[in-house]
């Protein structure tokens, strides 16, 4: 998993790439435990009984030093093993993450909601897995399932005291190959065929971390809320930051809309990461937030991306619970985000940008390029290059050449840009395998949605996707889930017609959809995030359309 290649990006015209400024993650974990020991590193929360477990800095390095020793020396991992984590979010799996990255070794984080045995099989074996650490009563199961696998439970590592990492220091200093070595191998969600492997590399893990802090401003008084599952890039991510800045993390063991609010005024946390699914959640339910009367005045920013973010939703979070949405933009291969809207900009500005549902800015340690795109609002698909890019895909040499190339990785996103406010701002059209080719017009699922949803209140939410088409080739559908108490049969003719006489604002009568699948919020299939997986949700209602 070593390639000893540098990446770099160019800014005010230099070339520039990112070198952790420690040694390695135990210079980092001995440097906060030595400065700031008794500082909360970590706060874990139970959503369920609202326990709460407070690690200090120097309980963290301690007990990751131990974990370190008790893997080395009980199950033989070294510097360049992979190991399987199988765990719901819990304070064990930060306290593994950096066990592992002590011994030099790899991460393979597991999703296990989603991930039946088989794929579990594939991911452990795509990935030379030689231990796989679950809770104390799933071994059981694991073990008659993954019979060729070594297995640990939470409850055995955890029974590490009396071990020590002091003499098994990892061989990956501050040198070229250190900063290329894999840290986690994250597979990306795919609906068909086997999910890749994103190579997260230590540099491009701490470059993205680097450029979310120049980004969001993080420093040490930061107290990071985060809710989503930790085998996902965007927590992984942003509990690096956390850790690099000396902040403290709020975890979650995991999204509850009931308690979101709660946890963020009880630990005074000063920012969030959130997706899209989330904020309509928390808007649906503003009233409980304000008869409970909790205090966010601590709670400077939350941060949105990983899916399209309903700019008019946005815009309604915005003003009810008055703090700002901070949009941004990125990948598991990129390591997270590549672009962020200024989280400072002047109250009108900012409206502005978020009204017309901007990604943001280039941020610190990587470039974007639009294929294609000279100019202001030319459509192409997104580049990015700098050392925030993944090394490839694990064992997947003809998809790491087809998306990995000439120095940029393809995102496979349509976008243009626009310059305003003395920046230059980026704007997603879509996915470039969702776009609708509807008679050789390309049609923007993203835009067409955002329209519907503006102009018609009825609608929860909608899903706009391309259905197969004898004479267009495709046609424009909707999958639309309607609020309570609307007459969904009538709804759905009523955006039809307004749809194809062109009288849905900015929606053309070509673009508007042809058909309108009514589906409840369980018809949707959602990756572990909350993100519609819209490709999966095109084949079920393909098939359903055919059938009829």
């Amino acid at each position: 998993m070593i390639n000893a290649q540098i990446f770099t990006c160019i800014k005010n015209a230099n070339s520039h790439t990112y070198r952790f400024p420690w040694r390695n993650f135990t210079h980092l974990l001995k440097y906060r435990a030595e400065h700031q020991a008794d500082k909360p590193a970590l706060i874990f929360c139970d959503c369920d009984t609202d326990a709460r477990t407070v690690i200090t800095y120097s309980e963290f390095e301690r007990l990751t030093a131990a974990l370190a020793g008790l893997m080395h020396r009980e199950y033989g991992i070294r510097c360049g093993d992979c190991v399987g984590v199988a765990l719901s979010n819990c304070a064990e799996i930060p306290l593994l993450t950096f066990a592992l990255f002590r011994l030099g070794a790899t991460s393979v984080p597991l999703d296990i909601a989603k991930d039946v045995t088989e794929r579990k099989r594939y991911k452990l074996q795509n990935a030379g897995a030689r231990l796989l650490v679950v809770l104390p009563e799933h071994a059981e199961d694991q073990r008659r399932a993954l019979p060729d696998i070594q297995i640990a439970t939470t409850e055995q590592l955890l029974a590490a005291d009396g071990y020590d990492a002091a003499d098994i220091e990892p061989e990956w200093s501050g040198d070229p190959e250190g900063e290329q070595h894999t840290s986690i191998v994250l597979y990306t969600s795919g609906t068909t065929g086997h999910p890749k492997g994103a190579c997260i590399t230590r540099q491009s893990l701490t470059a993205n971390a680097d450029g979310i802090i120049r980004w969001l401003g993080f420093d040490a008084r930061e107290r990071l809320n985060l809710v989503l599952p930790l085998h996902h890039i965007n927590s992984t991510t942003f509990s690096i930051t956390s850790f690099m800045v000396g902040g403290s993390l709020v975890l979650n063991s995991r999204y509850s809309v009931s308690a979101f609010w709660r946890i963020i005024s009880r630990e005074r946390a000063t920012s969030a990461s959130i997706v899209p699914t989330i904020m309509a959640d928390l808007l649906a339910r503003a009233d409980d937030f304000e008869r409970e009367g909790y205090d966010i005045s601590s709670l400077k920013k939350v941060m949105i991306g990983s899916a399209p973010v309903p700019p008019n939703i946005a815009c309604q979070f915005v003003d009810r619970f008055g703090v700002r949405l901070v949009q941004g933009y990125g990948s598991t291969e990129v390591s997270l985000r590549v672009t962020g809207v200024p989280p400072d900009l002047p109250d009108e500005q900012y409206r502005d940008v978020l009204e017309q549902n901007a990604i943001g800015v280039e941020l610190a340690n990587n470039n974007i390029r639009i294929d294609g795109g000279r100019n202001e609002g030319d459509i192409g698909e997104i580049l990015i290059r700098g050392p925030v890019v993944a090394n490839g895909y694990l064992n997947q040499p003809k998809d790491t050449a087809e998306v990995f190339c000439n120095g940029w990785f393809h995102s496979g996103d349509m976008g243009y840009f626009r310059d305003m406010y003395n920046h230059r701002f980026y704007f997603m059209h879509g996915r470039k395998k969702e776009i609708i080719i509807k008679g050789g017009v390309n049609i923007s699922p993203i835009a067409v949605e955002n329209a519907l949803r503006a102009a018609c209140p009825e609608l929860d939410a909608v899903y706009v996707i391309g259905l197969r088409h004898d004479r267009w080739g495709e046609d424009v559908c909707a999958a639309a889930i309607f609020k309570s108490g609307i007459n969904v049969a009538e709804g759905v003719q009523d955006i039809l017609r307004r749809g194809q006489s062109g009288q849905i604002p900015g929606l053309s009568a070509y673009e508007a959809p042809s058909h309108i699948i009514p589906i409840t919020p369980e018809d949707r299939p959602l990756t572990s995030t909350g993100k519609v997986q819209r490709s999966a949700l095109q084949e079920i209602i393909q098939n359903q359309i055919d059938i009829i």
